[in-house]
């Protein structure tokens, strides 16, 4: 809709009253509707570039260039930075399920998962401490490339080439073990950072920002236990929606044929609204609440088209319900949130074999639990 859009711009019960805060007057969205000659002479520039990022196709948007390319490194920065900790949740237990099951304490897996713990983000390479001299060959080769690709020795191309190969295989009396790159989406998340350099100019136009402060809503102070905190965060998206409702009703009531065409066409609430709901999400994530980040990715999800990717759901909405899943045990279902972004960003697929081992793993458990 956005390129239709510049195309033509280039040629019983009483109702509760709802108070529209003044603030969101100030916001991007308004101005995009009641002014929308200025929105635009905004994308003018790097037209290409913004109908990709409007739809939440980063890579795209990274391939033309300006403001769009540096809002797109951003959000892959943040995005394989949630994906990253859906990673770590992911060997954490991943290693404690082999450890009940017996398995040797010098596999590669303790270490592997030991580094994980350390290069989750605080450090700037990723360690393999604990084989010491004895490090397999394997190991000491991905390592060495991880470091070369986070020092912009070698481009991020040459690691994500090697989503799908093992870092470590072991042979086993049963089967063979075969790791993935557990390290990968935090060196992504690391070089995105960097690339996201110097920031983009036009840092509001297509983001969650509902008003002019620039901030997500708040969160809803915790709860005492997950379910509580879970139904907090929903009361606080059904205050925000009573809000957002209001005030497209307004927008539009005001607003020339021309600007309600892009309220309606570009579906400027829905999505704005979709973000907001992602920063809280990420918020939610990082405040230790997964119950909250599940609920708020659960309603920022466009239901019309549920498991694909475009201007409401981000890949980053999939990869919060995929972390925040993990971290509340709902690990077949965290599957099915990856799903939808494996495709365009092969680096998913160390993360997506991973859970699928963990799959495997709470199967045979659950087997072994009945029988007993």
């Amino acid at each position: 809709m956005l390129a239709a859009w510049l195309a033509l711009a280039a040629c019983g019960e009483a109702p509760t009253e709802v108070v529209v805060r003044p603030e969101l007057a100030s916001g991007w969205v308004a101005e995009v509707v009641n002014q929308p000659e200025r929105f635009t002479a905004r994308v003018a520039t790097h037209r290409e570039g913004w109908i990709a990022f409007h739809r939440n196709d980063w890579l795209e948007a990274v391939a033309a260039g300006g403001d769009p390319a540096a809002r797109a490194h951003a959000e892959l920065a943040r995005f394989y930075w949630v994906l990253a900790g859906a990673n770590a949740s992911a060997w954490v237990e991943l290693d404690r399920r082999w450890l009940d099951r017996g398995v040797d304490p010098e596999s590669g897996l303790r270490h592997l998962a030991a580094s994980l713990a350390v290069d989750g983000g605080v450090v700037e390479v990723p360690l393999s401490e604990g084989w010491g001299a004895d490090t397999p060959a394997t190991v000491a080769e991905r390592v060495a490339l991880h470091q070369a690709v986070r020092s912009g020795a070698q481009p991020a191309a040459s690691l994500v080439a090697l989503a799908t190969v093992p870092v470590l295989v072991e042979d086993t009396a049963l089967a063979e073990r075969r790791f993935p790159d557990p390290w990968m989406l935090t060196t992504l998340a690391l070089t995105e950072r960097a690339a996201a350099l110097p920031p983009a100019t036009d840092t509001s136009l297509f983001s969650g920002r509902l008003d002019g402060s620039g901030q997500p809503p708040a969160l809803p102070e915790p709860a005492s236990d997950a379910l509580a905190d879970a139904d907090a965060c929903r009361a606080k998206v059904r205050a925000v929606d009573a809000e957002l409702d209001a005030w497209r009703t307004a927008l539009a009531g005001g607003a020339s044929p021309d600007g309600r065409a892009l309220l309606d066409d570009l579906r400027l609430v829905e999505s704005t609204r979709a973000r907001a709901l992602v920063d809280m999400a990420v918020a939610a994530l990082e405040s230790q609440r997964p119950a909250c980040a599940l609920a708020l990715g659960q309603l920022a999800l466009d239901h019309e088209s549920p498991r694909a990717v475009g201007p409401v759901n981000s890949p980053t909405l999939f990869a919060v319900v995929a972390s925040a899943q993990l971290q509340t045990g709902r690990t077949r279902e965290a599957l099915d949130a990856i799903e939808p972004i494996r495709a365009a960003y092969p680096a998913v697929a160390t993360l997506d074999e991973t859970v699928n081992t963990l799959v495997v793993l709470e199967g045979i458990d659950r087997r072994g639990d009945s029988r007993e």
